[in-house]
C-alpha cells in the first residue's frame, strides 16, 4: 500500500498545472517582448516616413530652385541689333527683365508688364521674368515656349516670354503668356523670398534690397532666391520644433513638420550696365 500511494503521489505531481505566479511571470515576459517589438516597428516606421519625406523635400526644393534660377538667367535676353546704334541697350528686348512683388501679385494673370503687388509681408513673394524667345526655334526644343510649354505669341515680330512664379496653397505656380491659365509646377513649396542686388549708377557697388524698396528696376544686377519646402506628413519632428532658420529668419513653426530651405544667388547675365 505504501508503494502504491507513493507512485500515485508522484504521478499527481507530474500532471500538476502551472501556478498562478508562473502564469503571471510568463504573461509579463510576453508583454515586455511585445512592447519591445512594437517600439522597434514604430521607430523604423517613423524613420522610414521621415526619410521618404526628406527625399521628396530635397527633390522639390532643388527642382524649384533650378527652375527659378534658369528663368532668372534668361531674364532680359534679346536679339542683338547689328548696327549697335543704341549702346545702352543693343538688343531687341525692351522693358524690365525682372519684376518682384513682396507678398505676391494682386492678380497673377494681369496683362500688365508691371503687375500690382499685395505688399503683405506675411505672404510669399512673387517673381516675374521676361525675355525674348526665338521666332523660329527648332520644333520640340522649347526655346519659343513659356513656363507652361505653350508657344509665346508673336507681337509686332517679337516673341517675349513673360513668366510669373508665385506660391498658392504650398504649391509653386506658374502663369505664362500662352492661352492656358496658371498651373501648379512643384508641390510642398510653402515660401518664396526674393531679394534683389542693385548696382549703384556711379560707384558700381551692389546692395541687397527687398522688392518693395526698388525704385529703378533697370539697376537690378542679380536675384537672391530662397525657397522653403515642407513635408506632407506631421509628427516627424521630435518635440514638435525643428532646428534651422526659415527664409524669413526666426524659427520654424512647432507643428511637427519637416522643413528645408534652399538658397541661390543668380546674376542677370543679360544685364548691360
Amino acid at each position: 500500500m505504501h508503494y502504491g500511494a507513493g507512485v500515485a503521489m508522484k504521478q499527481a505531481r507530474m500532471q500538476r498545472g502551472r501556478t498562478l505566479i508562473e502564469i503571471l511571470v510568463a504573461i509579463t515576459i510576453g508583454l515586455m517582448l511585445t512592447v519591445g517589438i512594437l517600439s522597434i516597428f514604430s521607430a523604423n516606421r517613423q524613420t522610414y516616413r521621415a526619410s521618404t519625406d526628406l527625399q521628396r523635400m530635397q527633390a522639390a526644393g532643388q527642382l524649384a530652385l533650378d527652375r527659378l534660377a534658369y528663368q532668372v538667367r534668361m531674364a532680359g535676353y534679346g536679339q542683338l541689333i547689328g548696327d549697335f546704334t543704341n549702346a545702352l541697350n543693343p538688343s531687341s528686348f525692351s522693358g524690365n527683365p525682372v519684376w518682384a512683388c513682396s507678398g505676391g501679385f494682386n492678380d497673377p494673370v494681369d496683362a500688365s508688364v508691371t503687375p500690382g503687388c499685395t505688399g503683405n509681408a506675411a505672404q510669399p513673394d512673387a517673381l516675374q521674368i521676361r525675355y525674348q524667345v526665338e521666332n523660329a526655334a527648332v520644333p520640340g526644343s522649347g526655346e519659343s515656349r513659356d513656363c507652361l510649354g505653350f508657344t509665346v505669341p508673336d507681337v509686332a515680330g517679337v516673341r517675349t516670354a513673360q513668366n510669373r512664379f508665385y506660391i498658392l496653397n504650398t504649391t509653386l505656380m506658374c502663369a505664362g503668356n500662352g492661352p492656358a491659365p496658371p498651373a501648379p509646377l512643384i508641390p510642398n513649396v510653402e515660401d518664396l523670398q526674393v531679394r534683389l542686388r542693385v548696382g549703384d549708377p556711379f560707384t558700381r557697388a551692389e546692395r541687397v534690397v527687398p522688392p518693395e524698396l526698388i525704385a529703378d528696376w533697370g539697376r537690378v544686377l542679380g536675384v537672391e532666391l530662397c525657397v522653403q519646402v515642407v513635408s506632407e506628413g506631421t509628427g516627424l519632428v521630435e518635440g514638435g520644433t525643428q532646428a534651422g532658420t526659415p527664409c524669413r529668419g526666426g524659427a520654424f513653426p512647432p507643428d511637427g513638420r519637416l522643413r528645408r530651405t534652399f538658397t541661390q544667388v543668380v546674376t542677370l547675365r543679360n544685364r548691360i550696365m
